[in-house]
């Protein structure tokens, strides 16, 4: 039995490369008498079974770009995933139309489901969303960028990125923070922000984080505000390149004490952590 289109909308399992899966599947296994549903993977099983690459050259230059898992892979997959056309792709990409729309139908099928769903999450990020991005994981990243829908946001996030690289440079998620980055504070927030694992309760760090995002909103004046969150963008994105490369200390440093007046935002603070009750309305 093969994977077919009404199979695979049932099947929270199958992969966005189904359809190459399928050709795959026939070709190791001849005995199988199933034919394909689709020409592209009827072309594909063509392709696998001679080898010829100047019939299918669109077919060649996906699987290279799929198998390689570079650079191409993951700016393609990302703006397949927020819509934008193959033509547009191309543009951006250096590849043909034709080339995009193969690469979408046989290797990367999320067109099938149209807007966001766990699937796509499952497969197009898979755990470093839930469980932290690690260096390597910039295709994920990406594509979570995609899965939002904001075209614009991409396209801003994807630029950043090769306005950075340097020759030479591995496609890693370092490449935005490094100390000598030259991309924009609002990037690299960003980016600092959706890396870590999304629950640490005992990560001394990100109770300093917490700490400090919370200490922020008690600030009286925006000026205050603004300054202390220039501050803690900056410290944010120090932080995470240093958990990226593995540099980062195991403990963060203490914190000095210091006087604060009696109606600062700190002494405010300070005091919800000790008595959460004391500004709530008496009587509740």
């Amino acid at each position: 039995m093969i994977m077919t289109n009404a199979l695979v909308k049932a099947d929270p399992f199958a992969l966005p490369s189904w359809r190459w899966d399928v050709a795959e599947q026939l070709c190791n296994q001849p005995g199988l008498k199933a034919v394909p549903e689709d020409q592209i993977t009827r072309d594909a099983l063509s392709y696998l079974k001679t080898g010829d690459r100047q019939k299918f050259p669109e077919i060649q230059t996906s699987y290279q770009i799929f198998k390689e898992d570079g650079l191409r892979r993951a700016e393609l997959e990302p703006r397949i995933l927020v819509g934008q056309s193959d033509s547009e792709i191309a543009g951006f990409c250096k590849l043909t139309p034709a080339v995009v729309q193969v690469y979408a139908d046989l290797f990367f099928c999320v067109r099938d489901f149209p807007g966001g769903s766990d699937w796509k999450l499952k497969h197009a990020v898979g755990k470093p969303h839930f469980h932290g991005y690690q260096d390597h994981n910039l295709r994920q990243m990406w594509n979570w960028f995609g899965l939002t829908g904001q075209t614009e946001v991409l396209n801003w996030v994807i630029k950043s990125y090769h306005d950075e690289l340097k020759p030479g440079d591995e496609p890693t998620l370092s490449v935005y923070l490094r100390p000598s980055a030259s991309v924009d504070l609002r990037v690299q927030a960003l980016i600092a922000e959706l890396i870590p694992p999304i629950l640490q309760p005992h990560n001394r760090w990100e109770q300093k984080f917490m700490f400090d995002s919370l200490s922020i909103r008690l600030m009286v004046t925006s000026e205050e505000r603004d300054r202390a969150l220039q501050k803690y963008k900056k410290d944010r994105v120090k932080y995470v390149y240093q958990y990226l490369t593995g540099q980062i200390k195991s403990q963060p440093p203490e914190t000095k004490s210091h006087n604060t007046a009696p109606g600062s935002s700190e002494s405010v603070f300070k005091k919800i952590q000790k008595s959460p009750r004391s500004l709530e309305p008496r009587g509740s």
